[in-house]
């Protein structure tokens, strides 16, 4: 079988940006979930001009929460975190993840099970939206935008088995996992007798059965891409009616995709990693040039995508919409893992602090901490298609109120299966806008955001700041750790 050649590399990239991001938010998966700067818990409902991409592009031409006679926007950098899970909900996760207790973890002590059984059973998500560059015009009834984003979306649950893996490398207890979740792997061996000094000494099994079997409800994952989204927009006149409708178009260029689940009762892990330029594939130069050979040397990853949406204005002060995004999908370059035979005396664990949640989660999202062996394989992933409906309502010049839902299909990687939202908008003078409200995605209990947004009058700069989730002003844990940001934006 074939070494993993370019994960370390790649995954050094991933692991930095990742602690970057996830202490950002500490202070303050389809395969896209858009975090970009809205307002409240309701993105799709208010995002106007070119935040709209991604949600609903005939929101390009109505703008809800700008001047409707608008020209041009812009805008220099925005971004939104977030961490998510119900064990963040959980005061005993964070006395580990803070280090309040000085004392290291003794792996055979009652304090080890109990930090075994916080960390399994829970799903942990975490997303990351960047846009680095955007622009839209507006003409008569006609608008149009662009956009380029990072997104990078990762999602974690691992089951009992998993973490004593993760944790204990070969200090783990074999015997009984290896009884209990392979007992047919091993009747089927030579030595159909099996004690600790067997294991101690080495026994080497079919490691992809017994790993199939030793992480059946373990499901890892993350996505890593850029998009360049291009959006059109128009409105119809309909007597006291304003129909909006609009279409988008995405190219998807990837640099980094992981995934470990069962399909169909069998283990499937399949990854595929940007190397960018290195010494095999300067070596190709000298190869004839084939299609193949120069998709080599971009992203390990294409794909397209598409948005449609309408949307209905009541005289500016009513509006409803409703889209349908993220149809299509991406082609990903890598490779299928294995394990092949499994020396269990050999298995040695990545993690040296068991306290450090990050280290955890990093390691787990590693296929070289499960595998030693790949294929190559072109795999074709769904971007995972959602239908999105929302609408507003401007009760006076200082108070709005809007609220949407995203339904999608949430077995694909990132997406939660359902999205709601609600805000209220209350702005007290014309440089100053507050919103709360709700947000709930799928079975995650509900969050609070909070956020503000200065403007330098009715056009001009802008730029906000929002917590996803505040609940732990007035608890002792919340749920998600989440920040969206708007550095800097111009509308005129």
């Amino acid at each position: 079988m074939e070494k993993l050649p370019s994960v370390r590399s790649t995954w050094s990239r991933f692991l930095v940006l990742t602690a970057l991001f996830s202490a950002l938010s500490s202070h303050g998966i389809g395969q896209n979930q858009y975090l970009t700067f809205g307002t409240g818990a309701t993105p799709m409902a208010l995002s106007s001009d070119y935040r709209s991409n991604g949600w609903n592009p005939a929101h390009i031409s109505l703008s809800p929460m700008l001047q409707p006679d608008w020209k041009s926007a812009a805008a220099g950098m925005e971004f939104g975190a977030r961490l998510s899970s119900e064990a963040l909900n959980r005061t005993d996760l964070w006395d580990g993840v803070l280090g309040r207790s000085e004392e290291s973890i003794d792996w055979q002590s009652n304090e080890w099970e109990d930090w075994k059984n916080l960390l399994a059973g829970e799903e942990i998500a975490f997303n990351l939206d960047i846009t680095t560059t955007a622009a839209a015009k507006h003409w008569g009834k006609w608008a149009v935008a662009y956009t380029s984003r990072q997104h990078f979306q990762a999602e974690m649950l691992l089951d009992v088995s998993s973490v004593e893996l993760l944790l204990q490398g070969g200090a783990a207890n074999w015997f009984e996992l290896i009884i209990t979740t392979a007992g047919d792997t091993l009747q089927n061996s030579e030595n159909n007798s099996v004690d600790l000094t067997d294991i101690a000494s080495g026994l080497d099994l079919d490691g992809d059965a017994v790993l199939s079997n030793l992480l059946a409800s373990t499901r890892l994952g993350f996505s890593w891409h850029r998009a360049h989204t291009v959006g059109l927009s128009k409105e119809w006149q309909l007597e006291s009616l304003t129909l909006h409708t609009g279409i988008a178009g995405r190219l998807l260029l990837g640099n980094g995709f992981f995934k470990l689940d069962q399909q169909d009762g069998t283990l499937d892990a399949f990854g595929a990693f940007s190397n960018g330029f290195n010494i095999p594939s300067l070596a190709t130069v000298s190869q004839p040039t084939t299609t193949q050979s120069l998709r080599n040397w971009g992203p390990v990853g294409q794909g397209w995508g598409a948005d449609i949406g309408v949307a209905l204005d009541w005289n500016k002060k009513i509006w409803a919409s409703a889209a349908v995004t993220d149809i299509g999908s991406m082609e990903w370059r890598g490779e299928q893992y294995s394990i092949g035979q499994l020396a269990l005396s050999n298995w040695s664990t990545p993690i040296i602090a068991a306290e450090n949640w990050i280290e955890i989660a990093t390691a787990a999202l590693n296929p070289t901490t499960w595998f030693n062996g790949s294929e190559t394989e072109i795999r074709r992933i769904k971007n995972g298609t959602t239908f999105h409906i929302g609408g507003g309502i401007h009760l006076s010049e200082q108070l709005s109120l809007a609220a949407d839902a995203s339904f999608d299909d949430s077995k694909l990687l990132g997406n939660a299966g359902s999205r709601m939202g609600f805000s209220c908008i209350l702005q007290p003078c014309s440089f100053l806008r507050f919103d709360a409200g709700l947000s709930k995605w799928g079975n995650e209990t509900i969050r609070v955001p909070l956020g503000l947004i200065f403007t330098t009058n009715k056009r001009g700069f802008e730029c906000g700041l929002q917590a996803t989730d505040i609940q732990g002003i007035w608890k002792d844990a919340q749920p998600e750790i989440g920040l969206r940001a708007c550095v800097m934006r111009w509308v005129w």
